[in-house]
């Protein structure tokens, strides 16, 4: 199988390469990715103004980058108790960074008098845009889009933050789907810098430029992608952390994983990643439709015995008052039983083969993403896996990686792992090209998106 650390320990000069290439490589794929094929003639709407349904982690950081940008902010949430806990929070998050000298007291107030506090939709009247920041439940977003339909003046863009779900069901409960639009924010918001604006099938072209507009204007790097589960990025990591539990229960540890990832170049290896986005964010979705297993699924168990991630001091890790991670036998003892339960035979994985499962499937699933048009280029996808994923910068993302290792190469460790290969990664072999040469040759066809 081929070895990623072997294609660099004997390539070291491409280490170098591709760390200057990477950084010139990102820069120029950030202005392509404001490129959209159709658009340029296209005039986005003044943005003056936002509503965010919801004051919890995510809308809060929503609204303190619509803020700092100067947009008048009016946040909802469904109690008194729920807005007086965000405030709160952005309050504190503000005064972390003041404390850090990255902002300065005065503007920290400036921004703050920029918040207006509501317990109705009715304040959303007059507003540019609404963002929708509730947990991933569709028939909630459901209802809320149509409360937005009902209150929200005509023209006003109407986007939901899923992660995931579908972008024309939420758009088909209003009369004006034309409006609706995803856009995805990273957590944290106000500091994570990539925008995933996702396209329905009805969503307008003034509506798309509008929605790149609104990801610059707050300081985002802002990407088109088309409409599937999971997008362009969460589609790809659940390629990723799955492979993440999977080694668990073949024999790997929570702190090799971990560790293989972060010598790779990852900020955060994938375990601690999930402890930060938060276990509950799908565990509880899980368990109210009634198919979480606490003894098959190790995040249900998760779940089930609270461990909701660093948020609550405990998850896959142990943390302490710090948020510095220990390892924790309780889990250590759960991903044994669970491994029992599942029949699986455990042995140890090197650092070698660990990075080979969590990255060939990755890299093979942007191939099938390209194959079928929901991501305009693959620049793109480098761009939201460095920007919204922290993937190391000098590697210049997945798909550029790719091309460095060989996609031969890429192409044999797919197979070895008893993945399919993506019909575009066999062309590109068979054709003796690199994925972005057949970008460039299929640059003049008109986009799917």
């Amino acid at each position: 199988m081929i070895n990623i650390q072997d294609f660099l320990q004997y390539n070291p000069s491409k280490l170098f390469n591709m760390a200057d290439k990477g950084l010139q490589y990102l820069s120029a794929a950030e202005k392509a990715a404001k490129i959209i094929p159709g658009l340029a003639n296209v005039t986005p709407k003044p943005l003056n103004s936002i509503g965010i349904v919801g004051a919890g982690l995510m809308g809060g950081g929503i609204g303190m980058s619509c803020a700092d940008a100067g947009m008048t902010v009016r946040i909802l949430d469904v109690s008194q108790e729920g807005l007086e806990k965000g405030l709160a929070t952005i309050k504190k998050n503000y005064a972390r960074s003041v404390k850090r000298g990255s902002t300065t007291q005065a503007k920290v107030e400036a921004s703050l008098n920029r918040f207006h506090p509501t317990l109705s939709y009715d304040s959303f009247k007059d507003v540019d845009i609404v963002v929708e920041a509730v947990f991933e439940n569709m028939n909630i977003k459901k209802k809320i889009f149509a409360e937005l339909d009902r209150v929200c003046r005509p023209g006003a863009i109407l986007a939901s933050n899923t992660s995931g779900l579908d972008i024309d069901v939420i758009a088909n409960v209003t009369k004006r789907p034309q409006d609706v639009i995803g856009c995805h924010f990273f957590s944290p918001a106000n500091v994570m810098r990539l925008l995933e604006n996702v396209r329905g099938k009805a969503t307008s072209d003034v509506t798309i430029a509008t929605a790149m507009h609104f990801g610059e204007k707050i300081g985002k790097v802002p990407v088109l992608v088309g409409n599937c589960p999971g997008f362009v990025g969460n589609r790809m990591l659940g390629l990723y952390t799955s492979a993440s539990m999977e080694l668990l229960m073949l024999g790997a540890t929570v702190q090799e994983v971990d560790k293989a990832a972060e010598s790779f170049g990852m900020r955060m290896g994938p375990l601690r990643m999930t402890d930060l986005v938060g276990i509950d964010l799908f565990g509880r979705e899980r368990a109210r439709s009634g198919i979480a297993d606490p003894k098959k699924y190790l995040t249900d168990f998760l779940f089930a015995n609270g461990r909701y991630g660093m948020k609550v001091g405990k998850g896959l890790y142990q943390y302490d008052s710090d948020r510095k991670p220990f390892r924790d036998p309780i889990v250590d003892e759960a991903i044994l039983d669970i491994s029992r339960n599942l029949g699986k035979t455990r042995r140890f994985y090197t650092r070698q083969e660990i990075e080979n499962m969590l990255f060939l499937g990755l890299i093979n699933e942007g191939f099938k993403i390209l194959e079928e048009g929901i991501a305009i280029r693959p620049s793109d996808i480098d761009v939201i896996y460095v920007y919204g994923y922290n993937f190391p910068k000098a590697r210049g993302g997945p798909m550029l990686f790719a091309d460095e290792m060989g996609l031969n190469n890429v192409l044999e460790g797919v197979k070895q792992l008893n993945l399919k290969p993506a019909k575009l990664l066999e062309t590109c072999v068979s054709q003796g090209i690199t994925v972005a040469q057949w970008a460039e040759a299929n640059a003049s066809k008109p986009s799917k998106l």
